[in-house]
């Protein structure tokens, strides 16, 4: 099959698995690209993924346009995109369309949003878990979790998630020149 075809047809199935966000969206990248696909090994996906979050805009589609690039150049970038964000605006269409025809009540509505939870919190910690497992690579990594938290959990920079990521940036950059420099 053609390769436009095969990130239209992965990352369409990423978009209609993505409906409970970002993070939650990593497992179904990952199962698609490293598992299904094989387009990427697991160290390669690690990395995407933190250039994926560095960088502005939704994860899906800033990892669609990665890997779509690498696959297929600038078309395999532009199909992969377009896949994950035309999707869920084609089935929000359909669904909402069905919706307005159907007569529920707002209790049922809301039974229905309550019941994806279970599995939006699996996605979510799924995600969780595979992104902490690739910081145990460099120990150095796992004296910087705890700092995060902190800030992350503080009342003033737990506010602002940016601040607790950059320092930990800039922390990491501070220990490992430090021990280059006296090369420990």
């Amino acid at each position: 099959m053609s390769e436009l075809f095969l990130l239209a047809v992965a990352f369409g199935r990423i978009a209609l698995g993505s409906f409970a966000g970002g993070l939650a969206s990593i497992a179904l990248i990952y199962h698609e690209i490293v598992v299904h696909y094989q387009w990427f090994t697991d160290e390669e996906f690690s990395k995407m993924i933190s250039l994926a979050q560095m960088t502005p805009g939704p994860i899906a589609v800033n990892a669609a346009t990665y890997v779509g690039k690498k696959l297929a150049g600038f078309p395999g970038a532009f199909v992969a995109t377009t896949s994950v964000v035309a999707t869920p605006l084609i089935l929000l269409f359909i669904v909402s369309s069905t919706i307005r025809f159907l007569p529920l009540r707002e209790e049922t509505k809301q039974r229905a949003r309550l019941s994806l939870r279970p599995g939006v919190a699996a996605l979510l910690t799924v995600s969780t878990l595979r992104l902490f497992s690739s910081t145990l690579e460099r120990p150095i990594y796992l004296l910087l979790v705890p700092m995060a938290f902190f800030m992350l959990l503080n009342g003033r920079t737990g506010k602002n998630p940016s601040l607790a990521i950059v320092s930990c940036g800039l922390a990491a950059a501070i220990i490992t020149l430090m021990l280059q420099i006296f090369q420990w």
